[in-house]
C-alpha cells in the first residue's frame, strides 16, 4: 500500500517553515504516528492544489506501444476490466511535478464509480483501465495526447502536459437494479431517504448523457439549472423513466440504456447513431 503525503500550496506564495534535522531512533515511533495522522488529515483536503510524494517501491511495470506506462504497486487478483464495467476507483490525477488537480478526495468520497470504455474521461483512461484488474494499485503515465492534449485545462493543466494517475481499483460495482435491459447503479443517496418517484410525477434532475460516439452530448450542469421532466412523457427516452421509477429524491444514479429503450434504429441527429446505446449520470434534485 502506498503512503501519500500531501503538501498544500497556497497560490504562488512561498511560506517559510522550520526544517528539522534527522530524527533520532527514539523519535521514530512518535514521528511515524504523526505522519499517519497527517496523511489522514490531508486526504480529505479539497480546497487547495496539492503535491504528492509517493513512498513505495514498484513491483512491476507495463509499457504500452502508445507510450502509456502502468507502474504496479500492488497487483490485484480480481477479474480484468472490460468495456461497460462500472468499477469503484480511488484516484488522484496529477501533473509530472506532483501537483494534484483532481481526485475523489475533492468530493470527500473514499471512492467513486467509473464506467470503463465510454469516454467518461480522456482516452488514456479507457486504454489503461482495460489493462487493469480489480485490486490493482497503480500509477499510470499518460502522454499529453492521451490526457488533456494541446488545450489542457485553463489555469489547471498546461497545454501538452503529460499526466499521472495514481489509482486503486477498489471493486467492481454491480447494478443496483436491471429493468428491461436498463442497468441502474445507485451510488449516492440522502441519509434520510427522499420522496420516491411515482408515475406522472414531475421531477427535477441534474444530468449528463453520453452515447458511445458522442461523450456528454447533453449536460444540464453546463446550463446551470436542473431539467424538469414528467414521468411518462413520450419526449423522454423510455429507459430513463424506468430508471427514475426506482429512485428517490437525492439519489445519484448511473444508468445504461440499450438502444431499444433509447432512440432505437432512428438515433438522434449528430448525437446518437442508429442502434446506439446511451449512458446517463443523474442526480434527482427534487420530486415535485
Amino acid at each position: 500500500m502506498r503512503i501519500f503525503l500531501m503538501i498544500i500550496i497556497v497560490g504562488l506564495t512561498f511560506t517559510s517553515c522550520d526544517i528539522e534535522g534527522v530524527k533520532t531512533s527514539d523519535e521514530k515511533e512518535k514521528q511515524a504516528a504523526e505522519n499517519d495522522a497527517l496523511v489522514e488529515e490531508m486526504k480529505s483536503d479539497s480546497l487547495s492544489p496539492q503535491k504528492e510524494i509517493v513512498i513505495d517501491k514498484a513491483s512491476d511495470t507495463l509499457k504500452l506501444n502508445n507510450g502509456i506506462t502502468i507502474t504496479y504497486f500492488k497487483k490485484g487478483k480480481g477479474e480484468k476490466l472490460k468495456k461497460g464495467d462500472v468499477v469503484m476507483i480511488d484516484y488522484r490525477a496529477k501533473l509530472e511535478d506532483g501537483t494534484i488537480y483532481d481526485g475523489n478526495h475533492k468530493v470527500k468520497k473514499p471512492s467513486i464509480p467509473f464506467l470503463v470504455g465510454w469516454n467518461q474521461q480522456t482516452s488514456g483512461w479507457d486504454i489503461a483501465l482495460q489493462e487493469l484488474r480489480v485490486g490493482d494499485d497503480v500509477d499510470i503515465f499518460l502522454p499529453a495526447k492521451f490526457a488533456r492534449g494541446k488545450n489542457g485545462i485553463k489555469g489547471i493543466v498546461p497545454p501538452n502536459a503529460n499526466n499521472i494517475l495514481s489509482m486503486r481499483i477498489v471493486e467492481k460495482f454491480e447494478p443496483t437494479a436491471t429493468v428491461d435491459g436498463v442497468k441502474i447503479w445507485k451510488y449516492d443517496e440522502l441519509k434520510t431517504p427522499g420522496d420516491s418517484i411515482q408515475p406522472k410525477d414531475d421531477v427535477l434532475i441534474n444530468y449528463w448523457v453520453s452515447s458511445e460516439s458522442k461523450p456528454r452530448y447533453d449536460n444540464s450542469y453546463q446550463r446551470g439549472e436542473p431539467f424538469k421532466l414528467k414521468i411518462g412523457d413520450k419526449n423522454i427516452v423510455p429507459g430513463l423513466h424506468k430508471a427514475l421509477l426506482s429512485a428517490r429524491e437525492g439519489d445519484r444514479l448511473m444508468v445504461f440504456i440499450p438502444a431499444k429503450e433509447a432512440y432505437g434504429n432512428d438515433g438522434l441527429i449528430e448525437m446518437v447513431k442508429p442502434g446506439e446505446d446511451i449512458f446517463y449520470d443523474v442526480q434527482v434534485a427534487a420530486v415535485l
